[in-house]
Formats: C-alpha cells, sequence, structure tokens
C-alpha cells in the first residue's frame, strides 16, 4: 500500500494454524479495530480466538495513546510460520511424552480511516486545478498569533495538532476576520464540524480574541497526503506508535 500513517502490531508464537491465521485475516481487512476483534471472537462463520488476543492487545495500545480503535482500519498483514512450542507432558506412573504447539507469526498493519479511503480513492484522470488565490492579507500581524492558537486545535483521530498535519495551508486576515485555507484527509471526512467548533473556540473565544470572526475556504484539490505533515507532527505521531 502507499505510505501513509500506520500502527502496526507484530507478536510471534501465536498458537494458530498459518492455514487458519491467514484465513481469518483475509475476513477482517477493510474491518475497524472494534469491528474486527468482534468478528473474529464471535463470527459469523469460523471464528478465531487466538487472533482476536492479538487485536485485543492492539485495542489497548491504541487507547493508551490517545486514539479511538474504532477509527483504525485493518488495511493489510501478513501470517509467517513460527517457532513450534514443545513441551513435556507428564503422565501417570512417571511416564511422559512430548506435546507440540504449531505458531503462527502474525503482522497486522492499521491505519485511521480517513487515510484508509485517501488509499482506496482513484485519482483523478485530469490534472487538478490550480488552487485559488487566497484572500486577506497573509502578512498581517496577527497571523503569527492565529497560527499559534490553531496548534491547540487537535485532530481527535490522531491526537495531533491541524497545523503539524499540514490541513492548514494558509491564513490571512481580512478586515478583522480570519481566512483559513483548510484541507482534510478526504471532503467525505465526518470531523469538518468537530473542526470548525474547535476553531471558534480557539480564535473567538476568551478574553481577548484577535479578531472578530473566521472563513474557512475549503480546499480539496490538491488533495492532502502524508507528505504535508510537518517534521514535528512526525515525531509527535512515532511518539505514539505510528510509522510513516
Amino acid at each position: 500500500m502507499s505510505t501513509l500513517t500506520t500502527l502496526d502490531v507484530h507478536e510471534n508464537q501465536v498458537r494458530v494454524d498459518h492455514d487458519n491465521a491467514r484465513e481469518a485475516l483475509d475476513k477482517i481487512l477493510g474491518h475497524d479495530l472494534v469491528n474486527a476483534v468482534a468478528k473474529l471472537r464471535h463470527g459469523p462463520g469460523r471464528t478465531c480466538e487466538p487472533l482476536a488476543r492479538v487485536l485485543d492487545r492492539a485495542v489497548a495500545d491504541a487507547s493508551a495513546a490517545g486514539l479511538d480503535p474504532g477509527t483504525l482500519r485493518v488495511t493489510s498483514g501478513r501470517i509467517e510460520e513460527g517457532e513450534n512450542i514443545v513441551r513435556v507432558r507428564r503422565k501417570a506412573h512417571g511416564k511422559a511424552d512430548w506435546i507440540t504447539s504449531v505458531t503462527s507469526n502474525v503482522s497486522i498493519e492499521l491505519t485511521p480511516s480517513g487515510l484508509y479511503e485517501i488509499a482506496r480513492s482513484t485519482p483523478a484522470p485530469h490534472a487538478p486545478a490550480a488552487p485559488p488565490a487566497q484572500a486577506g492579507d497573509p502578512a498581517h500581524p496577527l497571523v503569527p498569533e492565529l497560527r499559534d492558537r490553531l496548534m491547540d486545535v487537535i485532530d481527535p483521530d490522531l491526537g495531533i495538532n491541524i497545523v503539524d498535519l499540514g490541513f492548514v495551508r494558509g491564513v490571512s486576515v481580512e478586515n478583522t476576520t480570519a481566512v483559513l485555507t483548510m484541507t482534510l484527509t478526504s471532503a467525505a471526512c465526518p470531523l469538518t464540524g468537530v473542526m470548525e467548533d474547535q476553531i471558534r473556540k480557539e480564535l473567538l473565544e476568551g478574553p481577548t480574541p484577535p479578531v472578530d470572526d473566521f472563513r474557512i475556504d475549503w480546499e480539496w484539490t490538491p488533495s492532502w497526503t502524508p507528505a504535508e505533515i510537518t517534521p514535528e507532527g512526525r515525531e509527535q505521531l512515532r511518539a505514539i506508535g505510528f510509522t510513516i
């Protein structure tokens, strides 16, 4: 798949047959993490409790990192033969024999839902139109303060501010209105309203708001890509377990 921000789950010597593990993994590709666990554990069809337990730990790790497991999709994975576990089984009268358990090494890649949709989307067949010129004054003395305030607007899926994620493409001031040129991972992203509410709180509320109003000019062409994440944003994502 393309280089997207991902969370990798890896566990060796999971006590499950390779073929069963591969079949189970195929069943949950594209599902969110919570539903994938339920599907592995309760069906329909053949269940796979060992793989469900691997994803249980992924749910716990995501929650500990401040991520909503329901927003992570199972996007790919790999099942390899693991080293068999051999142990002694003791019987009556001092007798014993050997028990061999087949294991698999499991690797699963999880991607935030918004980025998953980007990966699945088909590029437009024509060259993207040039973005419109930004209204307002991008050199206005209030612009640095506005950018600082936007650093406190956090993407609920990733837990990183929208500036470091590259969602803010331009900031300017028109009279007493902040004009923001912004994008998200997808035009269909359900978080648009959440972002607007957070921005309103940061720019307009409090004892000394820098502007009287704000306007967001949403820009969907060209589409957002992970290349727009700042170096600081990449470091923050790595700190919570993502590879990018």
